[in-house]
């Protein structure tokens, strides 16, 4: 499974362990040094970046500006599954969660509001997204992956705001045209 992951600098270490990639980071990376064509051709797309209610971009650490959504729009996803814990990316009339439907999501999977995870440590949706991964590797498709995801986090993971919130996690379907 080819994946990919643009994280938060201060979120470098848990982003990779649950990714399983080495993730882009902004900083050093933004929205005018990202290249173009790179969040195209993948399988999965890992986001952990800072989010914003009625947010027309995520950030990176410092207030960076690492993606804006008419970026986003013009990106060729090619039905791609995203995997984002950034928060409010999937709050009503978000921009973002728009821009990556547009750019060609066939599934984005996200939560509203503020979502809780670690920096250097798996917690509440890292963990979620570490068993959503090891699931679509294994050939599932994304909403089986992500009910098996949840289930499993209900088992291991201990009861707290993390988990509340990680279990709220939602799949967003790309509409047929």
């Amino acid at each position: 499974m080819n994946v990919v992951a643009y994280c938060a600098r201060s979120w470098r270490a848990a982003t990779r362990k649950a990714a399983g990639v080495l993730p882009l980071t902004c900083p050093p990376t933004n929205a005018d040094t990202l290249p173009r064509w790179w969040l195209n051709g993948h399988d999965l797309i890992w986001i952990d970046l800072h989010g914003a209610p009625d947010g027309q971009a995520w950030y990176g650490d410092d207030h960076v500006v690492a993606l804006r959504a008419e970026q986003l729009a013009q990106a060729e996803l090619g039905g791609a599954v995203v995997f984002a814990t950034t928060c409010y990316l999937a709050d009503a009339q978000s921009p973002m969660l728009d821009a990556l439907l547009t750019a060609g999501a066939r599934y984005v999977i996200a939560g509203e509001g503020p979502n809780y995870g670690g920096a250097d440590r798996l917690l509440g949706t890292g963990l979620l997204g570490l068993w959503l991964r090891g699931y679509l590797a294994l050939g599932l498709a994304a909403p089986k992956a992500l009910a098996l995801a949840k289930q499993t986090i209900r088992v291991f993971a201990p009861n707290s705001a993390a988990l509340r919130d990680t279990l709220a996690f939602r799949i967003y379907e790309r509409r047929a045209s």
